[in-house]
């Protein structure tokens, strides 16, 4: 049997398919990790306090999220969005304010991974 055009075609075609696929699982199985950011801002400096004080009383939080709100009020581009969905996060875990339709823990451990996302990355990647 001969091969006519076509099948040259068809199996260009499979083959390609088939680096696709193996591309595309092997990327699956090893997700790139976001890049953390190393900026050192005032503004995350007081993100960084405030989420050290997470779980401290009312009267010690309460400081170190007025000095975060300020420095999110006076940062600018995208360091100020991050900061605010930061900061939402970090008032979710520490109101544990449940989900509507879903069960409080799942808010509960949606914050606090958030948060904690947030820490590592210097990011909301809530977006």
């Amino acid at each position: 049997m001969r091969f006519q055009p076509r099948h040259y075609v068809l199996l260009a075609v499979i083959l390609l398919l088939g680096i696709w696929n193996f591309v595309r699982l092997n990327r699956a199985r090893h997700p790139a990790a976001p890049a953390p950011s190393t900026a050192n801002t005032p503004g995350w400096q007081a993100f960084d306090h405030a989420a050290a004080l997470r779980d401290a009383p009312e009267a010690e939080f309460t400081p170190a999220l007025d000095a975060l709100r300020a420095q999110t009020e006076s940062s600018t581009g995208p360091e100020a969005a991050d900061l605010r969905g930061c900061q939402m996060w970090l008032l979710y875990y520490r109101h544990s304010v449940p989900m509507a339709g879903g069960k409080p823990g799942d808010w509960s451990m949606l914050a606090t991974g958030h948060v904690q996302s947030c820490l590592t990355n210097h990011r909301d990647i809530g977006r």
